[in-house]
């Protein structure tokens, strides 16, 4: 009876030090849709028309552009310390993401048509569905900080930040997922006239509809 005691004892006393579970992990996946704005200056044809009077030459012309993003993706979220009975977790969510870039305008080289891997990576952190396996609420929230890696014909990466609500049911859970790139990604040249310019600056956003499983 007293070896009872103080094994039940020493169970007590774990819980309370140490009130961090491991969680099992889930998979999901996504469809979205996405806008990449698009700024880019280069040079054209100061005369192209050849009008006497006007110096030949050429000057740097800017173009904005909004490009449209469809996407898939298929991701791998790993709530690895849970507290609160589960209802909070702290966590990881690694994704891979293909798109498919395009715009109805003509004067966009290079874009239109595009196909685009993206890798975004977040630390997350979860509250009530989804947090765990062990959550009894019916909906949740989780938000993330991390890196969008991109596989691109450009280095097409930037820290990104995402929001996520749940709902959950006995089954699965659904969720819609808001992403978005923290800073632009920007690309200069030296011209010999106009010194260092920003020749493009490229950032993107997501909505995403997906379900765990």
């Amino acid at each position: 009876m007293k070896k009872c005691f103080i094994l039940l004892a020493i169970a007590a006393g774990g819980s309370w030090a140490c009130p961090v579970h491991a969680q099992v992990s889930k998979f999901h996946g996504d469809f979205g849709v996405g806008m990449v704005p698009m700024r880019s200056k280069g040079p054209v044809q100061a005369n192209p028309d050849g009008y006497s009077g006007t110096t030949p030459g050429f000057e740097l012309q800017t173009l904005d552009a909004n490009l449209f993003l469809l996407n898939l993706n298929l991701g791998f979220d790993a709530p690895l310390l849970q507290l609160s009975q589960g209802e909070q977790s702290f966590g990881v969510s690694l994704n891979a993401t293909a798109g498919l870039l395009g715009t109805t305008r003509q004067d966009v080289d290079g874009f239109n048509r595009s196909v685009i891997l993206d890798l975004p990576q977040y630390v997350t952190y979860r509250y009530g569905a989804k947090a765990s396996k062990h959550s009894k609420k019916d909906f949740g929230v989780g938000v993330g900080v991390g890196y969008r890696f991109s596989r691109f014909f450009l280095p097409f990466n930037s820290p990104s930040a995402m929001l996520e609500g749940v709902y959950s049911t006995p089954d699965n859970d659904w969720f819609i997922r808001l992403s978005s790139d923290l800073k632009p990604m920007r690309f200069y040249n030296l011209y010999s006239s106009e010194g260092l310019v920003e020749v493009l600056r490229i950032r993107e956003f997501n909505v995403q509809l997906g379900k765990s499983f």
